[in-house]
């Protein structure tokens, strides 16, 4: 009888096992390889001349981006790279568009894990955010698309329009008065609330705490103010 257990447990689990397999085997076949393949070349190179521009990066690291994106030491050079991210986002979103007007929004069962979120970066870091943010909201819910990343899209997607943000994520850059380079906390639509809101979006970490990571300045301004930064 114990024998007969033994045995039956242990066709049990090879069922179980080639089941998973199985279903592993499907999740493969159901891969489109080639728009996976497309995918990651855009979010390489989305983030990649990122990675450059922001310079905190070791020289394996910008040799590793370099070849990636079949980039030379002269493309990034001083003020290129600015241009070369301002050219390769415009031909990101380009492709985006005809992606996502063929597919929609590609799913992770589609094209795996990272690609699924190349068409999340290209929208955000473009000018048509307010076009396609119904479509990263409904990619949330299908799970694609984490909490946080729908909150800095929503929060970009305000401050592009000049309205206060909701959760906090987003940082501007502009030349004072002085005519230097400075760095601020866009503002807030409800301060006494915010925390709360980034907690329930998924975010780890308060707005204090954020800041400093960025090491930007915790000052709140009203929108009428920028102008007289």
């Amino acid at each position: 009888m114990k024998s007969f257990r033994i045995i039956f447990l242990t066709l049990l689990t090879l069922i179980s096992c080639n089941r998973i397999d199985k279903k592993d085997n499907s999740e493969k076949e159901n891969i489109n390889l080639e728009l996976k393949s497309t995918l990651e070349s855009i979010l390489i190179k989305d983030q990649g001349i990122r990675e450059i521009v922001n310079g905190n990066l070791s020289d394996k690291r910008k040799t590793e981006l370099l070849t990636q994106m079949n980039l030379s030491e002269n493309d990034i050079d001083g003020n290129r790279k600015f241009n070369l991210m301002r050219k390769i986002d415009s031909i990101n979103i380009v492709e985006v568009e005809n992606i996502i007007d063929k597919f929609g929004y590609p799913s992770k069962s589609l094209v795996g894990e990272p690609a699924n979120k190349a068409i999340f970066y290209v929208i955000q870091h473009s000018n048509k955010i307010n076009k396609y943010l119904p479509l990263i909201r409904e990619a949330t819910k299908n799970g694609d698309i984490s909490q946080t990343s729908l909150a800095m899209m929503e929060d970009r997607n305000l401050m592009e329009q000049g309205l206060e943000q909701i959760y906090g994520t987003q940082i501007k850059g502009q030349a004072n008065r002085k005519g230097e380079w400075i760095y601020f906390l866009w503002p807030i639509k409800n301060v006494d609330s915010i925390n709360v809101w980034r907690k329930q979006a998924g975010f780890v970490q308060t707005v204090e705490e954020y800041l400093k990571e960025m090491d930007v300045e915790f000052k709140l301004y009203e929108i009428n103010e920028l102008s007289e930064l």
